[in-house]
């Protein structure tokens, strides 16, 4: 019976293959492992990659690598390694069709089966293998079926939960805008003062140890003008697009406020180039203001945390402190104006009155000297002495009438280093005449600014004379200059005697001089003219260690035309 079964029976792969691998069996170990490392590797390949790769391309690569660790393994029988991988690629190919997978799966085994070997009673053995194929395939489109649902119901359930996870953020985002409709301002939108604190106590906490949170407090100073002159409703306009330029303007990430009228705050996480970027912004944004409102004044005042405060109100506080202050010195500044002008109306007055009286008579009386001295020799002695001191009267007149002029400044930009060369070289020979040195200490960069150039040189070339004057033996005159924030310091310091304390609150008086000679009128001129520039002037002075002007001007000048047009006609002085 043997006889008979093995009569019947082939190897027609066997042939093939057995003498190359016998030959090479490293070759048949590295095709082996090759085949078997792929075929895991496409099994536990990703459903997201498989789900990318064209139809039946995975099915095929499986079918391929099985068939091939078919033939490979030689007499060995691996139908269970047939059915396990149909199972796998049934349940995780879901878009193939299961007939063409089971008869793709079972034509690959049961050809390569009648390749190998035959004998008589296979017909049997194969019909049950492809019974065994076909029952594998029903029970895998059950389970693939079953996963089907499954992934469905998850589905729902996913949509379930993201509905619901929806209207949780709904509600949270609902509560969110009521809690931030009271921390805001109804009118600009901005933060009122109680989301401010909170944003800022928030900003503290986030400060690391090198880190820094400014407050910058804002207020319109002549807002009050505002909605007396225009309304209130334009009032409440300005205050909106002075929100909506900031909001321009500042960087995201800071946070705006406004609260308590016209006051405006900010604050940000940021060094201090960062700061002053910020105070630039907002010089910007004003100026662009200033063009529809040409009087709008505003003052700021900063507080930096840790440096000056150790919590979020102490923050707050201590910014509004500074505000508070510098409002104060703003309005000071302007009752100094005023004093100031009404002195110069008086002096405008007796000026004006007293020019005509007295330049007239003088100018008859100087023609009657010159034509005596040409028919007398009496009076030709006397009139190289009578002629300067008419000279001097007319001077005199002049300089009170200079003091009582308002004259428009002619605004123009200039490079401030390039004017001060010119009045160094005016001044520079007459401080060598006299036996002392003048000096220039320039910043290491120009400085540009906009003003009436020939008026400021007026003032400088007034206060270095002054300070030649005041040197006895010989001394020096130091000028000095340089860019700070959004204003011009100017400082002209004399190594003189000083001056003494009695006569520091009377020194820019008009009329008012230590000098011999003098009318006392220069400082009070230069007083003027700065003043007219929206800046200020100041004095120190120690016996014995000299005097220092002290300068400080706007770098671009506020149009200031509407204060002067009330202030000349509440004073009326007459030119």
């Amino acid at each position: 019976m043997r006889e008979d079964c093995q009569r019947f029976y082939t190897r027609y792969l066997y042939h093939i293959f057995d003498p190359l691998f016998i030959s090479h069996p490293l070759l048949y170990s590295f095709i082996l492992a090759s085949a078997i490392i792929l075929l895991a590797f496409l099994l536990l390949m990703s459903n997201q990659v498989i789900a990318k790769m064209p139809r039946y391309s995975y099915m095929f690569c499986v079918v391929f690598m099985v068939a091939l660790i078919d033939t490979m393994s030689m007499k060995l029988s691996i139908f269970p390694i047939y059915l396990i991988v149909f199972g796998i690629v049934l349940v995780r190919s879901d878009r193939e069709r299961i007939s063409i997978m089971t008869l793709m799966f079972a034509g690959v085994y049961l050809g390569l089966k009648m390749s190998t070997s035959w004998y008589s009673s296979q017909n049997y053995d194969m019909a049950s293998k492809f019974i065994t194929f076909v029952l594998v395939s029903w029970i895998g489109s059950r389970v693939r079926q079953s996963f089907v649902e499954l992934k469905m119901i998850r589905g729902k359930n996913l949509h379930l939960v993201n509905k619901l996870k929806e209207a949780q953020h709904r509600l949270w985002d609902y509560n969110d805008e009521i809690e931030e409709t009271y921390r805001r301002d109804y009118l600009t939108g901005l933060y009122n003062l109680g989301g401010f604190q909170e944003q800022v106590h928030r900003g503290l906490e986030k400060c690391c140890n090198h880190e820094a949170y400014h407050v910058i407090s804002i207020d319109l100073t002549d807002f009050k003008r505002v909605n007396m002159r225009e309304g209130i409703e334009f009032g409440d306009q300005l205050l909106i697009r002075l929100g909506s330029l900031l909001k321009k303007y500042l960087p995201p990430y800071v946070h705006l406020a406004r609260y308590d009228g016209d006051q405006f705050a900010i604050g940000l996480l940021a060094d201090n180039k960062d700061l002053r970027n910020v105070l630039q912004s907002i010089d910007i944004v004003m100026e662009e203001l200033r063009n529809q409102l040409p009087y709008l004044r505003y003052c700021i005042g900063t507080a930096t945390y840790p440096e000056d405060a150790k919590n979020s109100d102490e923050l707050i506080r201590r910014a509004e402190e500074r505000l508070a202050i510098e409002q104060r010195r703003v309005r000071h500044n302007e009752e100094e104006k005023r004093r100031h002008l009404e002195k110069l109306s008086a002096v405008g007055q007796l000026a004006a009155g007293l020019a005509h009286e007295i330049r007239n008579p003088l100018t008859s009386i100087r023609g009657f000297v010159q034509i005596s001295a040409k028919e007398s020799k009496e009076v030709r002695k006397w009139e190289s002495i009578i002629l300067p001191e008419i000279d001097r009267i007319n001077d005199l007149l002049k300089q009170f009438l200079n003091l009582s002029e308002i004259r428009p400044t002619k605004h123009s930009t200039f490079t401030l280093d390039q004017l001060m060369n010119d009045v160094f070289s005016l001044m520079e020979p007459k401080a060598i005449l006299m036996g002392h040195e003048l000096t220039c200490v320039p910043p290491k960069t120009p400085v540009n600014m906009e003003a009436d150039s020939e008026q400021l040189k007026q003032v400088l070339i007034n206060l270095i004379q002054n300070g030649l004057d005041a040197l006895v033996v010989k001394g020096r005159v130091e000028l000095s200059w340089k860019e700070m924030r959004d204003r011009i310091c100017i400082h002209i310091h004399d190594s003189g005697e000083g001056i003494k304390p009695e006569n520091m609150n009377r020194i820019f008086d008009p009329f008012f001089t230590t000098k011999d000679e003098g009318t006392g009128m220069g400082l009070s001129i230069c007083h003027r003219i700065i003043m007219d520039h929206g800046g200020q002037i100041h004095m120190t002075s120690l016996p014995g260690r000299g005097t220092t002007f002290h300068i400080h001007i706007p770098r671009v000048l506020e149009d200031s035309s509407c204060m002067e047009t009330d202030l000349e006609a509440n004073l009326e002085i007459s030119s």
